[in-house]
């Protein structure tokens, strides 16, 4: 069920970037799909923050005991290099789109005069 989620998340960003990057777009169009791919993108980024930072261990109800403490699990570096490469991968390519967008938006207006 979780792949059917990211798999619908990934073919709607991919129709976001295409009216960002379509020829046929106009500028407030093309405005609104950087904003939501801007906020996806910080979504995806905040989500992975709380999946890598969180160290607890998770319960299992069949040995549930009331009152027992939560476990924590040991502390692991490489979850923050994780977290800053996909965050610095994330803001490259936001930021390759805005720029073929903005090309393409300056073209389109070349080719009006």
């Amino acid at each position: 069920m979780v792949f059917f989620g990211i798999l619908i998340g990934i073919i709607i960003l991919g129709a976001i970037i295409y009216l960002a990057l379509d020829k046929k777009s106009t500028f407030k169009m093309r405005l609104a799909s950087l904003g939501a791919i801007a906020l996806m993108l910080i979504t995806v980024i905040i989500c992975l923050i709380f999946i890598f930072t969180d160290n607890t261990v998770p319960v299992d109800p069949s040995v549930l005991i009331v009152g027992a403490p939560v476990e924590v699990q040991e502390e692991d570096g490489s979850k923050i290099l994780i977290i800053i490469f996909t965050v610095l991968f994330f803001l490259a390519l936001f930021i390759v789109i805005v720029y073929l967008a903005m090309k393409e938006h300056k073209r389109q207006e070349k080719n009006k005069k």
